[in-house]
C-alpha cells in the first residue's frame, strides 16, 4: 500500500460526510457518483464510517449522518439558536408551572447549563447556567446519555460513577438500566442525585435533524416534588421542547 492511499480514504471519508450532511439520506450508487468513485469503494467507506458510528442506515437501507457525526456536530457549533430560540419557551414554562427551568446539552460526559429561568417562589432551586454537572448525576443529561452510542458512553464511564449524593447511580450498569427506561417513557428523573434536595425531570429537545441536541428540565425543592408529581409534568415538558424543536426547523 502506498503512502498516499490512507491520506485518500480519510479524504473520501470526511468528503463522504459532508455530502451525507447536505440531504436527509442517500444510496450507495448516489453518492458513488457524488464523489466519483466506484460503488465498491462507496460501499466500504460507509462500512467503516457505520462501524464507527458516524453514519446509519434508515428503515429503507439508506444512508445518513449517525450519532457520533450528530454529537460532534452538536458540540461544535454552539449553542447560540438554540438559547435564542428557547429562552421565550422557558420564560412560558416558568411561568406556567412557576418552577425553575433549564436547557441543557451535553458536553463530553458533562451537562452543560446553557440557559434558564428561577422561579419566583421563596424556597426555590437556582438556576445553573453556565455550570457543568456530571451527566450522569442530572436530568437533562441522562436524557442526552439514553440518546449517546453506546461506545463513547462506555468511554465517559468505565466503571463506577463518582457518588455526588447518597442517591447518586453507583455506576455505569445502573445507569445504563436507567438509561433504557428513559429511552422508553421518553423521560428522565433526578431524584437528589446531585443535591440531596433537589428533584427534576428532564425530556429531549430535537434540533433540526429530529434527534436530540439538548435537554428541557424542570427542577425543585423535594419538599413540595414526589416521583408522581414529576412523571405528571412530562406531558407538559414534551410539548414545551416540541415548540422549541418546530422553532428550530423553522429557522433552518
Amino acid at each position: 500500500m502506498s503512502k498516499s492511499e490512507p491520506n485518500d480514504a480519510v479524504s473520501k471519508s470526511l468528503r463522504a460526510l459532508l455530502v451525507l450532511a447536505a440531504h436527509d439520506s442517500m444510496g450507495v450508487s448516489e453518492l458513488s457518483r457524488e464523489l466519483d468513485v466506484a460503488v465498491s469503494t462507496a460501499h466500504r467507506l460507509l462500512n467503516i464510517m457505520r462501524l464507527h458510528e458516524f453514519v446509519e442506515q434508515d428503515t429503507s437501507r439508506r444512508y445518513r449522518l449517525g450519532p457520533a457525526a450528530l454529537n460532534l456536530a452538536a458540540q461544535t457549533r454552539g449553542d447560540h439558536d438554540l438559547v435564542a430560540v428557547g429562552h421565550r419557551h422557558l420564560a412560558q414554562l416558568c411561568a406556567q408551572l412557576d418552577e425553575t427551568v433549564n436547557l441543557v446539552v451535553l458536553d463530553g460526559a458533562d451537562a452543560l447549563f446553557v440557559d434558564g429561568i428561577q422561579s419566583r417562589q421563596p424556597l426555590r432551586v437556582a438556576t445553573r447556567t453556565g455550570a457543568r454537572l456530571p451527566a450522569y448525576a442530572t436530568a437533562g443529561g441522562k436524557v442526552l446519555l439514553a440518546h449517546t452510542p453506546q461506545a463513547i458512553l462506555r468511554t465517559y464511564y468505565p466503571g463506577e460513577l463518582r457518588r455526588v449524593t447518597r442517591y447518586t447511580l453507583p455506576d455505569r450498569q445502573a445507569l445504563e438500566r436507567e438509561l433504557e427506561q428513559t429511552r422508553s417513557c421518553g423521560y428522565a428523573l433526578n431524584l437528589g442525585e446531585h443535591l440531596a434536595e433537589v428533584f427534576a425531570v428532564g425530556v429531549p429537545v430535537n434540533g433540526r435533524q429530529g434527534r436530540p441536541v439538548a435537554a428541557l428540565t424542570v427542577a425543585g425543592p423535594r419538599t413540595r416534588w414526589t416521583r408522581r408529581r414529576l412523571t405528571a409534568l412530562a406531558p407538559t415538558l414534551i410539548t414545551t421542547a416540541a415548540g422549541i424543536t418546530r422553532d428550530l426547523q423553522e429557522q433552518s
